[in-house]
Parts: structure tokens; sequence; C-alpha cells
């Protein structure tokens, strides 16, 4: 038998490779389960016979009790109920019948048999209508849940956010590739994991989201957990999207979607109300605004999908094959404040961006044997956007416009051998392709003029990049069950390859003038004296990279069943990325699930894992094309070399092929951590003494999470479920860009207090008054002093920062009567952080090292501390059900900074001193969220096995703003706030105020959808 199946795994493993699959798969896709039979004394019955049988496929597994009395049976597909049959000579046979199972958890079915005649008893532990017992936190979400929630364009990255543990992530970044972004604990979007059928679905790239999105209509099971506790699951700092798709049956299922979201039924404005966030007093909403407007009006959308699934060959093969087709027109509308000769000479100021993708999942099942299946799956996700994330709207001008689009399939096979009653090997093998992973197109390259601050704007796109990605990866997990153990030993092996030229979203191919914020002149009006500084990049010959990286990892975890009623598990990981010098990357996790007395309608569990998190390949990859050889950029203020000497004599000629050095200007590049001796012989060649550097790192490790949870689950009544964990995480070693030749401390006590950045030419040599004294500018206190040929800034990525959350993450939910299904998600939470893990734009108020600690903690970006999702939905008569969702959360903080470069250290990050003091990180709240939605369908059956379903969806139906961010955050360098500060968005004297993409949500809106369901 087990030379049968080794050579099996050998022709498979061979076969997949040579077909350039990639081996991936350390996480959960199948659930498992624990029989135990007792006779009715309570004492174990040992050689009783076991068999589960999937009533969907056939698919039959045996096995006979041990001398504890149990079986385990592991590896089984969520598609599908399952029927549990026991039967011993001299008892009653007994059936457990209609289970259905939860990925990544072990369903109990306890078994009392009586003697013939006698009328045995089944308890049933952890199937999807019981209380859970696992340590791993989450809410997973089914075929039937998800079809019966209203998702604004069907997205399946929204799904999360249905679990109040997690936050929307919109705000921090990256909003092009048309995600729902969202984020949990300490509040890090990049170090959630992403798994798809057990495989790692992960971009590893830059770890933005999964690298190709999944049609809704495949899956099976979203499990979405805020603590992943197995040691199966790795890279993550803790949470976890785990998905499995669906699968043939031997009947033929399927379904055809039509979905149209019309533009003209949408709200084209909001009210002024929250325009000035109550908690700021100071903030005026100007007289002159009448309303608010969406950032897209309107926003079209057509999606088409289709999936059907069945057998090739009854009790053997089968198909499942789902595709999605959407079309989104997204209309943004330009400020009047922007010049006249940026606008459409038609005079219309609507732009209209077009989104397009294509989504495909095939999946094919095949059981060569009882004990022996194969699963191969392949992926597409294809699309494009004219104007991502809105680039162009408001005061951004039409030659900001830039096209972005992104190209990826992945492919996979799993390989499940039975090879004994106590014996299950399964072998995964995928491969992940992003070429492009991303790409950026400007319509027309030209020199960026932007300012920020009460009256900004942005006119000229100057960025490009294209990137790719590749993936391959082989695990391996043998389950063992031996007596009350149950354990799984697993390994994996990735290897993941990057490059291409640019970084995201997109690299400076010319130059950028910054305007200074504290001005309020129209564009046309600003001379050279508004600027607060000029950047271009410098290429001295590396602009492209090719970056190889390997991640392995291993795993032991054991489910060891010490009584029938609980289950204390132990695991323990090991993670090794070659990107970085941790090679010690040890990670335990502990965990219990109890039902105290034996009542299957309670449970306490609780554990505590460790974890560390991936560091994405474009963070290391900036010092091979960013460092003394490569392609960097520098940063000239007025009267600096470097500096234009009008708005039009662009761009500089700092070509290192024909000038020399000493009329090159000083430049800003970036280093590897770990690698001083080459560092010393490399700016020697330049004439730089690298040793005057402090605090350089001599490595990069992973960042560490932990997380401890302990909770409860309790069945109240029938039906009636309450479960609430708390979660404390706390994350380590977060990696950041720090500049080590960073200006000295500058310390504030009062508003005004500013440091010169540089020595004006009229007071080279001179220091006396009016000119400062040596060191009285901010260059020249940096430890190598910025010249002409020279380098400004030396940014390193390091771990620098902390970060801590505590959260009570409570569901109270109702599902007991098949006509109706209520739930209240509710989280009460705190995040603070010394750095924000994905930077998320809040950058520190002096960049010097050693005011980088606990000088700036303050609350995350995305600290949310009430977040509530309620959701009802009712079968009525006649065919028809209705159902709501709600979401309610409270305010965001937002960060203040005084609009001028107090410190000088090229960067407007300075933060207000009040009271005599500068005020701490995110200081300041902005206002609560609220979205109701809704949906009502009529099923129209045609028989039994075929249905047409027309439903009306509605979204945010009382068309508040959800305002996540400000757009004024400029709070002034006075004693008093700017009148300004706070304000959603900078607008003058305009009418109408037009928010930024990435700081608002939609208005009210509708969706039509016909389903046809077979």
């Amino acid at each position: 038998m087990i030379k049968h199946y080794l050579l099996r795994l050998c022709v498979f493993s061979l076969l997949l490779s040579v077909t350039a699959f990639a081996a991936l798969g350390q996480s959960p896709n199948t659930a498992s389960m624990n029989v135990t039979v007792v006779d009715q004394n309570g004492a174990v019955v040992r050689g009783a016979n076991v068999s589960v049988v999937n009533t969907a496929t056939g698919a039959t597994r045996e096995a006979v009790s041990s001398d504890e009395g149990t079986a385990t049976i592991a590896a089984l597909p969520l598609t599908g109920k399952y029927k549990v049959t026991v039967t011993m000579t001299g008892f009653t046979a007994q059936d457990a019948t209609g289970l259905e199972l939860r990925a990544g958890e072990t369903a109990t079915v306890k078994v009392k048999l009586f003697a013939s005649g006698g009328q045995s008893q089944v308890t049933v532990y952890g199937t999807t209508e019981g209380v859970r017992t696992s340590p791993q936190i989450g809410v997973p979400l089914r075929t039937d849940q998800i079809n019966e929630t209203p998702i604004l364009g069907r997205k399946t990255s929204t799904l999360p956010l249905l679990n109040s543990a997690f936050r929307q992530g919109k705000g921090t970044g990256d909003l092009f590739v048309n995600q729902t972004y969202f984020i949990t604990g300490v509040g890090s979007r990049r170090a959630t994991t992403f798994t798809l059928d057990g495989a790692s679905n992960d971009e590893g790239w830059g770890r933005q989201t999964a690298i190709a999105a999944i049609p809704i209509g495949a899956i099976q099971e979203l499990s979405v957990l805020t603590n992943a506790f197995s040691s199966e699951f790795g890279w993550t700092s803790g949470p976890a999207l785990n998905i499995v798709t669906k699968s043939g049956t031997n009947e033929i299922h399927g379904e055809g979607v039509g979905l149209v979201r019309p533009g003209g039924w949408q709200a084209k404005s909001f009210s002024t109300k929250n325009f000035c966030p109550p908690s700021i007093s100071s903030c005026v909403t100007p007289s002159t605004l009448t309303a608010i407007s969406p950032v897209d009006v309107p926003d079209a959308l057509q999606q088409v999908s289709g999936t059907i699934g069945g057998p090739i060959k009854k009790d053997k093969t089968f198909f499942f094959v789902t595709a999605d087709y959407t079309r989104q027109n997204r209309t943004t509308f330009l400020s009047t404040a922007l010049p006249a000769f940026v606008l459409p000479a038609d005079g219309h100021l609507d732009y209209t961006g077009h989104y397009r993708q294509f989504l495909f999942d095939g999946r094919v099942d095949q059981r060569f044997t009882p004990n022996e299946t194969l699963m191969v799956r392949f992926n597409v996700d294809r699309f494009s956007d004219d104007n991502p994330q809105d680039a162009v709207g408001g005061t951004s001008a039409p030659s900001v416009a830039r096209r972005y689009s992104r190209r990826s399939w992945t492919t996979q096979g799993n390989f499940t051998s039975v090879i004994n009653s106590h014996l299950l090997n399964e072998a995964r093998v995928a491969y992940l392709h992003g070429d492009p992973v991303t790409l950026w197109e400007a319509q027309t390259l030209s020199t960026t003029y932007t300012r920020a601050g009460a009256v900004p704007f942005t006119i000229g796109q100057s960025r490009a990049s294209n990137l790719w990605g590749h993936q391959i990866q082989f695990a391996d997990t043998l389950s063992w069950s031996t007596g009350k153990h149950y354990l799984r030993f697993g390994g994996s092996v990735i290897h993941h390859q990057s490059g291409g030229f640019g970084s995201e979203p997109g690299t400076a191919i010319l130059g950028t003038f910054t305007f200074k914020n504290t001005t309020t002149a129209p564009f046309g009006s600003l001379t050279l004296a508004d600027v607060q500084n000029y950047s271009q990049p410098i290429d001295f010959g590396i602009n492209s990279y090719n970056l190889g990286q390997w991640l392995l990892s291993g795993f032991v975890q054991d489910d060891w069943k010490v009584r029938s009623d609980l289950t204390v598990n132990f695991g323990l990981r090991y993670d090794r990325q070659t990107l970085t010098d941790a090679k010690k990357d040890f990670e335990p996790r502990v965990g219990f699930g109890w039902h105290p007395g034996g009542n299957p309608r309670m449970s306490i569990r609780g554990g505590y894992g460790m974890y560390y998190t991936q560091i994405q390949s474009n963070l290391v990859a900036s010092y091979l094309v960013n460092g003394l050889d490569g392609l960097t950029t520098y940063t000239a203020t007025p009267g600096q070399t470097g500096f234009p000497t009008s708005l039009t004599a662009v761009p500089v000629n700092v070509d290192p092929k024909t000038v020399p050095a000493a009329e090159l200007p000083a430049r800003d590049i970036t280093i590897q951590a770990g690698r001083r001796d080459f560092y010393r012989a490399q700016f020697a060649r330049y004439g730089l003494n690298f040793d005057l550097l402090p605090f350089y790192p001599d490595k990069l490790v992973n960042p560490r999470s932990q997380v401890v949870s302990i909770g409860a689950e309790r069945e109240i009544a029938k039906g009636l479920f309450l479960a609430s964990d708390f979660v404390h995480q706390h994350l380590s070693d977060i990696d950041r860009t720090v500049d080590l030749n960073a200006p000295s401390i500058f310390d504030r006590t009062a508003p005004g207090q500013v440091r010169p950045v540089a020595r004006p030419a009229n007071c080279l040599n001179v220091f006396t008054a009016p000119c400062l004294p040596l060191g009285g500018y901010a260059n020249e206190t940096r430890p190598i002093l910025p010249v002409n040929g020279g380098i400004r800034q030396v940014n390193v990525l390091m771990n620098l920062g902390v970060a801590d959350y505590n959260g009570l993450q409570t569901l109270f939910s109702y599902r007991g009567n098949r006509k109706m299904y209520a739930s209240v998600s509710y989280t009460l939470s705190k995040a603070t952080n010394t750095s924000e893990p994905d930077g998320n734009g809040i950058n520190p108020s002096q960049s010097i090292i050693s005011r980088l600690g606990e000088e700036e903690r303050g609350p995350s970006v995305v600290d949310q501390r009430h977040r509530a999702v309620i959701t009802f939905l009712y079968h009525f008569p006649f065919q028809i059900t209705a159902g709501t969702l709600t979401t309610l959360a409270s305010s965001r903080p937002f960060n203040a900074t005084t609009g001028v470069d107090n410190n000088g250290d090229g960067a407007n990050n300075d933060r207000p001193v009040i009271n005599g003091v500068v005020v701490p990180k995110s200081a300041f709240q902005g206002t609560p969220t609220s979205d109701v939605s809704f949906f009502v369908e009529k099923r129209l059956l045609k028989n039994e096995t075929r249905n047409i379903i027309l439903r009306l969806e509605g979204f945010n139906i009382f068309n508040h703003a959800n305002m996540l961010g400000r757009g004024v955050t400029t709070y002034g360098d006075a004693t008093t706030p700017a009148t300004t500060f706070g304000q959603f968005v900078g607008v003058g004297t305009a009418t109408t105020a037009i928010p930024a993409f990435a700081n608002i949500d939609p208005p009210r809106m509708f969706q039509l959808q016909a389903r046809f369901v077979f």
C-alpha cells in the first residue's frame, strides 16, 4: 500500500513540475472529523466500524475505532453533506446525517451505542450548526450566507468586513487595484495571508492583496480569521483569509448572474454635515458651501457571471467552472479652481475612467481510488483602469492621468492519499504568475506641479513603472492519527522572483515642483518664490532589477484530545525568508478548546501564537536601484544646485555622464542593512565616509507578532448563539525606512520656531547675523554634509517600531429558524503604534532615529474604537426574501502638521506645538461612519431544480457621508489653528466640495440582479 502510494506521489510531483505547476499549500482547505464511540455505560468501544459518506459525491471513508474508542477521518472536502454510520456486533447501528463541516476545523461526533434493541445516542460538536471550540477566531461565510448579503460590485474582498473585528483599510494607499482593503489587529493590511484551496495566494512583490481575485460564485466557504492559530498558517501577523472553492458533485448545478448598477440611480451629493468634525471647534465650514460631491457621479457598473459544475464520470471525476466580467465607468468632476489651460477645451468638467476586469476559476477533481484523489485548479485575473484611484478629479488635472494594469494567473494541484486508517498525506503544487503585477503608463509624461494645504492642486504626471512577480512552491502535509493525538507534519519550499522598472505607485522620470502649503494663490499666479522644493531623478546606471528569494517553512501541529470534551493544541513552526538575515524564526502555538461538562452547547477556547511576517520584495529591491550606482532623486530648495531657473526650465540637466560631479546636486539614496564593508568601499569611491553614519543596522529581520486570546461561546437557546473573545496583539521589529543622515534634533516649545534647510549663497563662510552660526542650518547638522556631487538622505530599511492591539470581539447570532437569520458582530478595540505598519502616509515629526521611539506613540491611523455589523434576513411567503446589512463605526484619528518644514529635514511632517509641547501623532478625531444597506428578492419557481431570482439591492440608503480621512490636516504654525484645519476638503469659496477618493465611501446606490439557478 505505502509503495503504491509513493509511486503515485512521485509520478504526480513529476507531472506537475514538468507542466510548471508550483507547490503551495500549508493552509487548511478541508476539514476533519473525530468519531468517539462509547457504550451505554460510557466505556470506550474498540473495533467499531465507522463509515463517513459524502452524500453529494458518493465519496466514502472508513475507519475502525482505536483502543481509545476514537477514529479520526482527515482531509474531508467541504462540498456536500456527510452521513456518519457506526456499527458494532451486538449493538444497535447509529447514523448521524446532514453534517456540514467548516474549513480547518475538526468536528467531533460522539456516539453512545446501546445493546441490540436499545436506542443509540449521537452528540455532535463543531459542525456548521454548532459552537466553535477552535482557538482560531473568526467568521466562516458559506455560499448561502454570501448569496444573501448585499455586496457592492460582488467583490470577494468586501466579505471580511462582515466580521466587525476587521476594519476598512481604505486610506492606507494603493487603492488602484480596485479591491476592498481590510485590516485587523494592529492595522497592517499587508500582513494578512491569503490562502486558496490550501495554497498561498499572497502577492509577494508588494503584499497589496491576493495576486488573483476569485469570482464570488466560485467560493464554497470563506473563513475570515482574526487569529490563524494553527501552525499550518505562516507569513502573517495573525489574520488570514482562507478561501475554499466549490467542486462538482454527481448532479449538474450552476447559475447565470446579470448585475447592473445604474449610474443615474445614485445620490448626486451629500449634505455638508460633518464637513468640520465636531471635535475641532476652530474649524469653519465656508458659508458658500452647499454640498459635498461623491467622488464618482455616476459610478455605473455592469457584470455578468456564470458557474457550472457536475460529474464528468459519476462518483469519479467532477468539474466546476466560474467566470466573471465587470465593466465599470466612474465619472469624476474637476474643480473650477484649476487653471483653464489644463481643463478640457470644450469646457466640460466631467472626466470618465474605465475599469475592466475578467475573472476565471476552473477546477477538476479526480478520485483514482476511494483513498486517492487529485484536485487541479486554474485561476485568471486580468484588469485595467485608465483613472485608477480617481487620479484625475477635483484639484487633480487631466494631465495627471495614468493607466494601471495587472495580469495574473495561478494554477494548483492537490494530491490526497489515505495511506492507511491512521495515516494521510496531502501534497500541493501551485504556481502564481503576475506579469505585470504592476504596470503604470502615463498618458503624457510631463513635469508635475503640486500643492497640498487648504487650496491643493496637482498638474502633470511624471511617474511610470512596469513590474512582474512569479512564485513557485511545493508543500507536503502528513496527518497521523494515533490514540488521542491527531498530528500534522508539513514543509514548504517557495521560490519567488520579481523585477522590472519602478515601484508602486510609479517612479518619477521627470521632475516635481512642490509649492508651499501656506500659499493660496491660483497656479497661474505662482512663481519660483512660492516653491518649497524641486525634485528630479538622477540615473547613475542601474534603473531596473531582478530579485529572487526563497521562503522555507516547516511545522508540526498536535491536536491532543485529552478527553471527549477537551482538546489541547500544540504547534511549532519555522519560517525563513532569504531576503532577510533572520535564521531563528521559530513560532510556538498553544491552544485549547473545552466543552465544560461535555456540554456541546458551550465552549471555552484560548490560545497563544507567535508569527513572523513576510517583508515584501519591492521594499528590499529599493536598494538595488536607488543606491549610489542607481536611479536616485535629489531635492533642491531655492538657491541650491539643481533648482530650476524658472517653472518651465525643466528638466534640469543632471546627467552624470555629461555633468561634472561638482555641478550635480546632493541626492537621496537607499542602502541595504548588513553590508557595512561593502558600503565602506562604495562610499569611498565617491569620496564619502560611510562610518560617519550612525545607527547603521547590521541585519534586517522579519517583524514578529504575538497574539493571545481567550473566549467562550454559548448556545443560549436553540439556534441562539453568543460568542466573545478577547485578543491582545503585540507587533515588534516593524520594518520601516529611516534616514541615517537625518539632521540633528530640533526641539520646539513654541509655534513659529523654524530651522532653515541650507545656508543661502550670501551666507557662505559668514557665521554672524543676519546669517546663522555654523550648525544653524539643518543640512550642516547631517552626519555627511550634503555638497555638490554628494548625498543628502541615506535611507535604509530597518527594524524600528512597535504596535499594540487590544480587542473584545463579540458575535450574537440567531440561526434557529429556517425562515430567519440575524447577527450582531461588535468589536471594542484600541490600536496604537510608534510607526504605522504599512506607512500609510503618517511620517514622524523628526526623522532622526533617536526620536522614532515612544515619542511617536499614537493611535493607529485606522484605529476605530467601536465597530458593529448588524445582519438580518427573513424568508417571507410567496418566495420573497428580504434582508439588511448595517455597519456602524466610530471615527478614525488623523494627524496634524504645521504645513512648514520646521526642522529643515526636507519634509512637511512637523506636528504643531500646543501648550508648549509638540502634539502626539494622530491626536485629532474625524467623524463616525454608518451604512445601512438592504436587499429584496423574488424567486420565480420553474420547477424543483430551476429557478429565476430577481433582486434589488440598496447601499447606504440614508446617504450618510462616510468620511474616512480629512483633506485639510494643516494646523498651521501659530498659537491658534487655521480655520480650515480639519475641513473634509479644501474648498476655498467653491459651492461644492470634491473630496479625495480615499477619504470617502460611496453615496446611496442601487444594484439590480437577475440570477438563473439550475
